[in-house]
């Protein structure tokens, strides 16, 4: 009886939509170029590109400078920096005010409906996620800290990514997802907090994420995914030179956290040149493509874009993807 029951369970498990041997639950995506250089920039104070933000602006501000504005930062805390276009590919113009925030680093920018405005999250130090609004997505004014890795004893709680997405058991209506260290596992992991307002945040104390056994001990860079009517992390693992490959793991609508479980999928196969460093994934869906945004390379560190072919779904949401 025993072993009829565990054979049902097994064939059951099989039976779940994207297990199939050689199946992956999310499209496939082609790498296509180079999105931002820093030689294409006159403020770049460090020559280096970090953690892209893709906005678009229609709908939000009147008379944009483009349809799109794409946020950078030139690493080591110099501050955050803004180029435009009318196109998710470019060409990108320069924004003659940056930096539009000064001595941060890891921008993060979404339009919060329900204040009316834009919100940045970065980080002045590894320690903590801070917090700017806007109006206009070009001027900044400081809100305060939004998490801090003493909250969850880590090194670190930065290179967050934040979504409106609502969590029913916590009654919230934003996420923040985040990469810290648990220094004494050595373990480089993705958590998770939630905010009602995005202005007060609650951090779990249990990884979200952690990285299973071929990912160097490390997961991080977490972006937010809706496909198909089912939620995924994705993330980095840590093979390469602070970077790795982009893998991806399917997780509950709560967002519970899967720890060390879940099946890991690769989301694409970086060209050889960027073998050892290619990192982050900010998403844009236009038409039938779907947009991803990442870093890349180490000298110098620099944007560049994939694509895959994907008409949205009828069933997918369009929570965690940006707009």
């Amino acid at each position: 009886m025993i072993r009829g029951f565990l054979l049902a369970l097994l064939l059951a498990f099989c039976a779940l939509p994207g297990y199939a041997a050689g199946e992956r639950p999310l499209p496939e995506f082609t790498y296509k170029g180079v999105m931002l250089h820093p030689k294409a920039l006159s403020w770049i104070p460090t020559g280096e590109l970090e953690h892209p933000s893709l906005v678009k602006m229609e709908g939000h501000v009147k008379n944009p400078l483009g349809r799109y504005y794409l946020y950078y930062a030139p690493h080591k805390h110099e501050g955050i920096g803004v180029v435009y276009s009318d196109s998710i590919e470019g060409p990108w113009t320069e924004y003659e005010g940056n930096p539009v925030v000064e001595g941060a680093a890891a921008p993060d920018v979404r339009w919060v409906e329900a204040n009316g405005e834009f919100r940045l999250w970065a980080h002045r130090n590894n320690s903590s996620t801070e917090c700017w609004s806007s109006d206009d997505g070009l001027h900044f004014e400081y809100q305060g800290v939004s998490i801090t890795a003493r909250t969850i004893s880590t090194r670190n709680a930065s290179y967050s990514r934040t979504y409106a997405y609502p969590l029913e058991r916590y009654g919230s209506k934003y996420i923040m997802l985040y990469s810290g260290v648990i220094e004494e596992k050595a373990l480089r992991c993705i958590w998770l907090a939630y905010s009602k307002d995005a202005d007060n945040w609650t951090q779990l104390k249990t990884p979200l994420v952690e990285p299973v056994e071929g990912e160097n001990h490390g997961v991080y860079g977490p972006s937010l995914l809706q496909w198909a009517g089912r939620t995924f992390i994705v993330y980095q693992d840590h093979i390469g030179w602070r970077g790795g490959n982009i893998k991806y793991v399917e997780i509950d609508r709560e967002l519970n956290p899967v720890g060390d479980g879940g099946k890991r999928f690769t989301l694409m196969d970086p060209p050889p040149e960027f073998a050892e460093r290619y990192r982050g994934g900010e998403f844009c869906h236009k038409g039938d493509t779907l947009y991803l945004v990442s870093g890349a390379s180490k000298a110098p560190r620099i944007f560049v874009y994939a694509t895959a072919k994907a008409a949205l779904p009828a069933n997918s949401k369009k929570e965690g993807e940006q707009e």
